[in-house]
């Protein structure tokens, strides 16, 4: 993996600052463009369009609090997270986890858009906590606890999905 943060100029931590990230990627894109390559040898071409999709690739990493986390993870550690391997051994998350979908179920079942509003609020005060936690261990480079809970990010981003879908039904009658 190429270092998302040393590739924008960016120090290694969780917290960036979106208006630095954003001026950084349209410097970067200015001088990739492809006018400044029209007159270029066509592997000078290729080589700008390389960099240009690695700086787009770049910027999704960065933007992704799951990615950047992730990111870290290796960058300090040197080991690469393989989404294959089931690493949710957290039985009390699952345990949640079960919980939640069977009170998504519910909702969806009794057509109840007033819970599904307090279940959406409810999810995302969790997922802020857990985001925050986060914060705090890749800070002290509890790396093993930080990939972790990346692993729970990664479940409440698919929830929201799943009560996206549900809000959907409610309103196409």
């Amino acid at each position: 993996m190429t270092n998302p943060f040393a590739l924008f100029d960016l120090p290694v931590q969780f917290n960036l600052d979106s208006q630095i990230l954003s001026e950084r990627y349209l410097a970067l894109q200015k001088t990739l463009h492809p006018d400044n390559f029209a007159h270029s040898s066509a592997a000078e071409q290729l080589v700008a369009i390389q960099k240009s999709a690695d700086v787009n690739a770049a910027l999704e990493v960065l933007k992704d609090p799951i990615l950047r986390a992730e990111a870290i993870i290796e960058i300090e550690t040197g080991i690469a997270k393989n989404l294959e391997e089931k690493s949710m051994r957290d039985v009390e998350f699952l345990m949640q986890q079960m919980e939640w979908h069977e009170q998504l179920e519910s909702i969806e079942h009794r057509k109840d858009e007033e819970a599904l509003t307090h279940f959406l609020k409810s999810i995302k005060i969790e997922q802020k906590a857990v985001l925050a936690q986060l914060e705090t261990l890749l800070a002290e480079k509890n790396w093993q606890k930080a990939n972790a809970l990346t692993d729970r990010l990664r479940y409440f981003k698919k929830l929201l999905i799943q009560i996206e879908k549900v809000e959907e039904k409610f309103f196409d009658f």
